[in-house]
């Protein structure tokens, strides 16, 4: 199922665009958002929805960085990089590919280092002259991550990932996607994983690179992949019985091998609870349906499991700070909630 993406992601990336006198709100709209919707804390959009976005400000930027790296990248760099970076043998070739790009393309300048009897690190140093910005910093990181993990045929579980800025307050949202929590504040950007999967075959061809960049940006941004953390395999396991109902702790523990109090500890840990991983699922799958699907309010809440549709009204400004009817296709026909 597809996880929802927070619209505070955008946030900084969309003020800085403002400045640049990029017309965001026509990409808002064009993306089947409403305006109104970006300056709500709790907002939510689909992966598809922040496709669009990227691609329409690309368009107007015509910048794969959106202006906001150290230089502009015209559009059909990632293509081509695409076209360079398959036909290498390993994932140690194709990252020092990777690095090799990086730098002619974007003056970002990589660095992979590693450690045979560890981990391997690919890292950034930003130039001196210009701070990369949020938005990029995570495009680029989760780009990267999911590219090298698509070439191998097999996800890469991250050890640890660092980033030089604050974003604290959205942990979940990143562990969420990467399957690890970031370090913040730190003095660059940082992935580490087993220096093992490096002797991995490149098993893609250029065929398979021009499905997988179809959906781009979001099969680089969004696409979810296994990943370590508890929350996430909760996740994974609730996600598992759409229609029926919940599992319990008990259950939901004995599919990932250990006892329940240990498993609210590990989610604890991570700043969650079995509760609220529930409530996020109800809250994509709300989203979801009322963005891409046909139901009435009313039998969405039916379907998600609400006594009323009165209940649901409620729990969906809950989670989002909007009434349902906000994130209605315009061929709705629902009334005001």
């Amino acid at each position: 199922m597809a996880h929802t993406i927070p619209m505070r992601f955008f946030r900084a990336t969309v003020e800085s665009l403002v400045k640049r006198g990029v017309d965001v709100e026509q990409a808002l709209r064009g993306a089947g958002l409403d305006w109104r919707l970006y300056a709500e804390d709790r907002a939510r959009m689909t992966p598809e929805q922040a496709t669009n976005v990227v691609r329409a400000l690309w368009e107007q930027a015509d910048d794969e960085l959106l202006g906001l790296g150290p230089r502009p990248v015209s559009r059909g760099t990632l293509r081509l990089a695409g076209l360079t970076i398959i036909h290498t043998r390993d994932l140690r070739s194709a990252l020092s590919r990777m690095v090799e790009l990086g730098k002619v393309s974007t003056g970002i300048r990589w660095t992979l280092r590693v450690d045979e009897a560890g981990p391997a690190t690919l890292s950034s140093e930003e130039p001196p002259q210009a701070r990369i910005d949020p938005l990029v910093a995570f495009a680029m990181t989760g780009g990267v991550h999911r590219f090298a993990g698509w070439l191998i045929g097999a996800p890469i579980t991250l050890r640890a990932i660092e980033f030089p800025f604050d974003a604290e307050h959205l942990a979940e949202e990143y562990a969420l996607i990467f399957g690890v929590r970031p370090r913040f504040n730190a003095p660059r950007i940082a992935v580490s994983f087993d220096a093992a999967l490096l002797s991995k075959p490149v098993v893609r061809d250029e065929a398979d690179l021009k499905e997988f960049l179809r959906d781009a940006p979001g099969v680089l941004l969004y696409a979810q992949e296994r990943t370590a953390s508890t929350a996430a395999r909760v996740r994974t396991i609730m996600e598992r019985n759409p229609n029926g109902p919940w599992l319990g702790a008990d259950e939901v523990a004995r599919r990932l091998s250990v006892s329940a109090p240990h498993m609210r500890r590990l989610l604890r840990a991570e700043g969650t609870t079995q509760r609220r991983i529930q409530e996020e699922i109800l809250r994509d799958r709300a989203v979801e349906a009322l963005v891409h699907g046909d139901e009435s309010i009313a039998e969405l809440a039916a379907r998600l499991g609400f006594s009323e549709a009165s209940a649901f009204r409620r729990a969906f400004r809950r989670w989002t700070g909007s009434a349902p009817s906000d994130y209605r296709a315009t061929r709705s026909t629902d009334p005001p909630a």
